[in-house]
């Protein structure tokens, strides 16, 4: 990259895809977060420094998608969790600055998404729990 590069992001080149569904109405304070359970590989290391790595085979996931509470997703999200099913998820950002592709299958919703009505709309975040969440 040239110094004084700035790359320029955008989200409408983000999609998630949910159950073959794709998502809309994402809240403005964020869209996409997605954390390991656990970590990769942690170290020990011996009374004389020797360090041994132990690498963790967990690769679990937990993600959260925050939605406009008027967003016509909750409601196919809630039929999700509600039905208990399992689905895929597919996550394509084709930014320049960093691309990035996740997906996954026999995700389960973790919990039912808030349920809130006030004077205005508000964010509500669903947590999807990923078994293999392995970033390309």
């Amino acid at each position: 990259m040239p110094i004084g590069y700035e790359a320029t992001y955008d989200p409408e080149k983000v999609t998630v895809t949910i159950d073959g569904r794709v998502m809309t109405g994402f809240a403005a304070d964020g869209k996409i977060t997605i954390v390991r359970n656990e970590d990769s590989v942690t170290a020990q290391v011996s009374v004389d420094g020797g360090v041994t790595y132990d690498e963790n085979a967990n690769q679990s996931g937990l993600m959260t998608v925050s939605f406009m509470s008027t967003s016509s997703s909750l409601s196919f999200l809630r039929q999700l969790e509600a039905k208990r099913k399992r689905f895929s998820v597919l996550i394509s950002d084709v930014n320049d600055n960093d691309p990035v592709k996740v997906s996954a299958d026999d995700c389960r919703i973790q919990k039912l998404p808030d349920l809130g009505r006030g004077k205005n709309s508000s964010t509500v975040t669903v947590s999807i729990i990923l078994p293999r969440y392995i970033p390309r």
